[in-house]
């Protein structure tokens, strides 16, 4: 039986607008970086690093780090490092502690640096078991048995000079944060459990039937046990995992998720939750507007809040972002645009003039459908010059491609219809479960079954490609697996945006009412306004970069430490230190 979801079922979800962004705070921030604040700390030929920590002792500051073979790491060691002159230069290497296939049949995964008020530094990391020297299973599997995870905890009192520990904390292991100490003298962390779930009509593999949720972990005497526990984030629909956390007032706690919901490549934007009980409990979890793998959250002198992390399938590369811990967002969407110059506010309107490949795509991300029975109504004032298969697509739970002449289904392209050229049209797409409506100028112009071609993106511009080289050689796993990056080809194209209106209505998770116009700027004008890229990632790879730390020094300057690849890209990534002033910030 046809399932319908009322227009009303929108009321429960979230609004956004450009336009609202007149009212938010315009950019105080550098487009980019000069290069005198970018140092690198470490780099070395056939060397990957990774996981960057950071803490600031007084105006000296320890960073630690992982060191291994590949992402995909067989060999994986922690190591530290120093800097007495806010960062400019970094000596004393020293190895924490080492893992490998080889030796002990397992390896640290990402480790994490805390420290509490009396500069005791608490580094927390989690460990897994392997069958194989570059075996790198999903977290839900690496948690079963036989194999399992764990976590593991060493403190350092003289400025991570000397280590004592690791000591094995919990039998759960799962990507666990920093450690806090928060007023009252509680050390607490989030780790990420997986559970199984029907809840999900199609699960994404390799995921399966299983989901993320975050957990926070206690300790009431200083480290010595951590057995109490309480749930931060537990929805199967979303999968909030890698959270991040920080004290913003005495017993008042906020913390920042990832999407686990595959990869969080959907387009979910984080989410945010806050606590008024020392993280007992919490409220219920609002869209938070930045898309964070592995949010880095803590609070400046001037009590606003500062948080670091990797862009999930946007342009690739770590940002950083302040706001006020209770500040209202309303829904913002995400962006991959490698070279600014394809997108730009002309005349109206918004022209996107893409080229060949990443470095010349543009594509706009909102928020997916949960699945096949969800709705979306997609409208759009639009006018396409020319266009590659892959240059000028709305993907509405169904991908449709314009052209300059013609609007059809991208995956079944001998259904569509012929519109005038030259000209601007009012699209409207109306995806209602298993069917599909395209008006062109008010006017019904196709009706379509979207069997066996429903996609959960909700987008707009050009489409990453469906099909990539394969490489059998790269699945063994006794084999070196780099990272692979998305692809954008036959994207090439010019069009012309007015004005635009999405609605999704979900039955379960988040509905959002979106609208834009040239006039409010650009779409992703948020994120212009308010987010700043440290350094693009340039393999395109999501991972390649993102674990990262920062610290703020006595000066007001705040250091940042990140794995990057950088731009041109090197073969490994390398750790670098950002150097930024905390009045951008204010």
């Amino acid at each position: 039986m046809k399932r319908r979801i009322a227009i009303a079922a929108l009321a429960a979800g979230v609004t956004g607008s450009s336009a609202a962004l007149a009212k938010s705070k315009r950019r105080k921030l550098p487009s980019q970086l000069d290069a005198s604040r970018i140092v690198t700390i470490r780099e070395e030929a056939d060397w990957y690093m990774h996981s960057a920590g950071l803490a600031a002792l007084g105006n000296e500051l320890v960073c630690t780090y992982r060191r291994t073979d590949e992402h995909i790491a067989s060999i994986s060691d922690i190591w530290c490092c120093r800097s007495t002159d806010g960062g400019r230069s970094w000596t004393d290497h020293q190895l924490i502690s080492a893992s490998s296939f080889e030796k002990d049949r397992a390896c640290w995964v990402a480790p994490q640096l805390g420290k509490t008020r009396n500069g005791r530094l608490l580094l927390l990391s989690d460990k897994g078991q392997k069958t194989s020297k570059f075996d790198w299973p999903m977290l839900s599997q690496w948690q079963l048995a036989p194999r399992g995870m764990s976590n593991h905890l060493w403190t350092s009192d003289d400025k991570g000079k000397t280590w004592s520990g690791p000591r094995q904390i919990d039998a759960l292991g799962g990507e666990p944060s920093y450690i806090i100490e928060l007023s009252d003298g509680t050390l607490l962390y989030t780790r990420t459990d997986s559970k199984p779930t029907t809840a999900k009509k199609n699960p994404s593999l390799p995921w399966g039937p299983n989901y993320y949720r975050s957990t926070g972990v206690f300790s009431r005497d200083g480290g010595q046990s951590w057995e109490e526990t309480h749930p931060v984030f537990d929805d199967p629909l979303i999968g909030d995992c890698e959270v991040g956390i920080a004290e913003y007032a005495p017993n008042r706690v906020i913390a920042i998720s990832r999407i686990g919901d595959a990869g969080s490549r959907y387009g979910q934007p984080s989410r945010r939750c806050l606590s008024i009980d020392g993280g007992r409990t919490w409220a219920k979890p609002e869209l938070f507007p930045v898309y964070a793998h592995r949010p880095i959250v803590g609070k400046l002198a001037s009590g606003r809040m500062l948080m670091s992390y990797r862009n999930a399938w946007g342009t690739p590369g770590t940002c950083v972002f302040a706001f006020d811990a209770e500040e209202r967002f309303g829904f913002e969407p995400n962006s991959f645009i490698w070279n600014e110059k394809v997108c730009r506010l002309t005349g109206g309107h918004l022209t996107i003039a893409t080229i060949e490949g990443n470095e010349g795509c543009c594509e706009f991300t909102l928020y997916p459908v949960e699945d096949d029975e969800s709705r979306v109504d997609f409208e759009a004032e639009v006018k396409v010059d020319s266009a590659a298969p892959d240059a000028c697509l709305i993907a509405a739970g169904v991908y449709v491609r314009l052209l300059p002449d013609r609007v059809e289904l991208a995956d079944r392209p001998a259904e569509g219809i012929a519109i005038p050229r030259g000209r601007f049209h009012k699209l409207r797409i109306l995806n209602h479960g298993p069917r599909v409506e395209i008006f062109v100028d008010g006017v019904k112009k196709l009706e379509a079954s979207t069997q066996g071609i429903h996609t959960r993106f909700v987008r707009f511009g050009n489409r990453v490609a469906t099909r990539r080289p394969g490489n059998a050689e790269s699945q063994r796993n006794d084999t070196k697996r780099p990272l692979t990056a998305p692809l954008y080809r036959d994207n090439a194209g010019v069009s012309h945006w007015r004005s635009i209106r999405v609605q999704v209505a979900n039955r379960r998770d988040r509905s959002i009412d979106w609208s834009w116009s040239a006039r409010s700027g650009y779409p992703d004008q948020f994120r212009r306004d308010r987010v700043l890229m440290l350094e693009p990632n340039g393999t395109f790879s999501l991972g390649n970069s993102g674990y990262s730390a920062w610290a703020e020094l006595p000066d007001g300057k705040i250091v940042v430490v990140d794995y990057t690849s950088s731009n041109p890209p090197r073969p490994h990534p390398v750790l670098r230190s950002y150097r930024l002033e905390s009045s951008w910030f204010a």
